[in-house]
C-alpha cells in the first residue's frame, strides 16, 4: 500500500477565504500508481484533519509514504516524517511538490526523509515503487534524491512529460469530495491543469521553474474529456483551470471552446491569463463556450516594479483587456503585489490607485514572497532581505522581505487598507447588490482582513 499525504497547516487562502479544493498533484500522482498496479491512499489532511497518531494506525501497514510540500507548509510536512519514522521506521518516506524541489539537501539532512522527488513526480516514484516492491536498488532512476547508506545520490533530472493525453485524470474517489467547499459552499468547482509550463519566467513565481519554461498542453479533446467525466461523475457545474497562462495558444483555447459547445456541456469555467494574450474575438468564443471569470495578474501600477518582477506586461494593455473582458460579461479579477524591496509607499498607493480606476470585478492583494527557487529568493538571500526564513510564513500575506522605506507593520497595514479601500466603495457595494452577490462579497472581505469569525 502507498500512502499520499497532504498535510494540514495555516494555509492562508483555506484559512482566509474558506476555499478548500481536491490537490490535483497527489490525484494525478495517485491514478499513475493506481493505474500501473499499485494500491494506494490519499489522506488530504488539510481537509480531514486527523491527528497525528491516527494517521500513523491509518498507514501502519504501508510500504511508501509520500509527502507533499508547498513552502507555507513544509514546516507541517517535516513534523508528519519525522513523527512517522519515529512510530513506523521500516517504511519509506518520500517529499515532493515545489518547496522541497527547490531545496532538496536542505531536506535530506533529516534522518527521517528517505528521499525528494524533483519536479513533475508521476513516473518518479511509479519507478521508485517498482524498485520497492522488487527490492531493487534506485540506481539509474532519475528525478530523485536518495539517501544510500551514509551517501546521497542524485541521478540527474527526470525527462518532462511531453504527452500529458497519456496522463489518467486525478483520483477524486480516493479523495474527500464532500469535504471541500469554497466561500463554505459545497464544492461544485473542481480544479484542471490543461498545460505545464510557462515562457515568461516573472521573477517572483516558481511555477514556471518547477514545471520548466516550455508550454506543453493537453489536446482539446481530452480537456473537455475531463469536463464532461467531471460533470458525469462528479457533478461538476463550475471548472477553474488552473494552468498559469491558459490562454497562450489561442487556437487550442478557440478548440476547447467548440468542443464544450458541440458536446453541449452545461458548465461555467474560469482561467488565468496574460493581458498581452486575449482579443475580442478569442473573449466572445470564452464567453459563449462558458467561461464565467478570467484572472489577471497585473501586480502594479508602477513600470519599474514590473521590470524588477520581469512581468513583460504594457499598463495599456491590461485597461484594454479588463474593458474588454468586462464587455463580454467575464467576470475580472486582477491580482496585486505590494512590498518589493525598492518600493515606496507612494508606488504602492499608485498601485491602489490603478486598481480602484481600473475597477476589476474582484481584487487580490498580496505582499511580495521570496519563494525558493525564485531569483527573488536567491537575491534576497544573497542581499540579506529575508527578514525570516520560517516558512510557515510564506503565505503571502505577512511580509517576510525587508523593504527599505517602510516596517512589515506598515506594509500589513496597507495590504489590510488595500482590501477595505476597494471592498467598501459604494460603486462596488451597489454592483454586488444588483447580482446578488453581497453577502459572498462582504464574507470574502471579512475573511481577508479578519480571519475566520471563529
Amino acid at each position: 500500500m502507498i500512502y499520499l499525504i497532504n498535510p494540514d497547516a495555516n494555509v492562508e487562502v483555506v484559512r482566509r477565504l474558506d476555499i478548500s479544493t481536491p490537490p490535483l498533484g497527489l490525484g494525478y500522482l495517485a491514478s499513475v500508481l493506481r493505474n500501473n498496479g499499485f494500491k494506494v491512499k490519499i489522506i488530504d489532511n488539510m481537509i480531514e484533519k486527523f491527528k497525528l497518531p491516527d494517521i500513523i494506525n491509518k498507514i501502519k501497514d504501508s510500504a511508501v509514504v509520500g509527502i507533499t510540500s508547498t513552502t507555507p507548509t513544509f514546516n507541517s510536512a517535516l513534523k508528519y516524517a519525522k513523527a512517522i519514522k519515529e512510530k513506523l521506521p521500516n517504511i519509506f518516506i518520500i517529499l515532493g511538490g515545489v518547496h522541497v524541489t527547490f531545496m532538496p539537501y536542505d531536506v535530506l539532512r533529516h534522518e527521517f526523509v528517505d528521499a525528494v522527488c524533483i519536479g513533475e513526480g508521476e513516473y518518479t516514484l511509479l519507478e521508485l515503487a517498482e524498485r520497492i516492491d522488487a527490492g531493487k536498488s534506485f540506481e539509474g532512476v532519475r528525478g530523485v534524491i536518495y539517501k544510500d547508506g551514509g551517501r546521497i545520490v542524485y541521478n540527474g533530472p527526470r525527462e518532462q512529460i511531453q504527452d500529458l493525453d497519456s496522463l489518467p485524470f486525478p483520483a477524486y474517489d480516493l479523495m474527500p469530495i464532500n469535504k471541500y467547499t469554497v466561500f463554505g459552499h459545497k464544492l461544485e468547482h473542481f480544479p484542471m491543469i490543461t498545460s505545464r509550463g510557462c515562457p515568461f519566467g516573472c521573477r517572483y513565481c516558481s511555477s514556471s521553474l518547477f514545471m520548466g519554461r516550455k508550454f506543453r498542453a493537453r489536446s482539446a479533446e481530452n480537456v473537455v474529456d475531463e469536463i464532461e467525466w467531471l460533470v458525469n461523475d462528479f457533478k461538476a457545474k463550475y471548472v477553474a483551470f488552473s494552468d498559469d497562462t491558459f490562454t497562450l495558444n489561442k487556437k487550442r483555447v478557440e478548440k476547447i471552446c467548440d468542443e464544450i459547445r458541440n458536446r453541449k456541456l452545461d458548465v461555467e469555467w474560469s482561467c488565468s491569463s496574460r493581458v498581452d494574450t486575449i482579443n475580442k474575438d478569442l473573449l466572445r468564443k470564452m464567453k459563449r463556450a462558458g467561461c464565467s471569470a478570467i484572472y489577471y495578474g497585473v501586480e502594479s501600477a508602477k513600470p519599474e516594479i514590473l521590470k524588477y518582477y520581469r512581468k513583460r506586461i504594457d499598463l495599456e494593455k491590461v485597461k484594454t483587456a479588463v474593458k474588454l473582458t468586462k464587455e463580454e460579461g467575464i467576470t475580472t479579477i486582477c491580482s496585486f503585489i505590494i512590498g518589493a524591496p525598492y518600493e515606496k509607499k507612494k508606488d504602492m498607493q499608485a498601485t491602489l490607485k490603478f486598481a480602484l480606476k481600473l475597477d476589476p470585478d474582484y481584487a487580490q492583494f498580496s505582499i511580495l514572497t521570496p519563494y525558493p527557487g525564485t531569483e527573488i529568493y536567491s537575491e534576497a538571500k544573497k542581499k540579506g532581505l529575508l527578514l525570516t526564513t520560517n516558512f510557515d510564513d510564506y503565505t503571502a500575506g505577512k511580509p517576510v522581505l525587508k523593504n527599505m522605506y517602510m516596517s512589515p507593520k506598515e506594509i500589513s497595514k496597507f495590504l489590510k487598507y488595500c482590501y477595505l479601500r476597494f471592498y467598501l466603495r459604494p460603486k462596488f457595494i451597489l454592483r454586488e447588490i444588483k447580482k446578488g452577490n453581497l453577502g459572498v462579497a462582504f464574507g470574502v472581505l471579512r475573511r481577508a482582513i479578519w480571519g475566520r469569525k471563529n
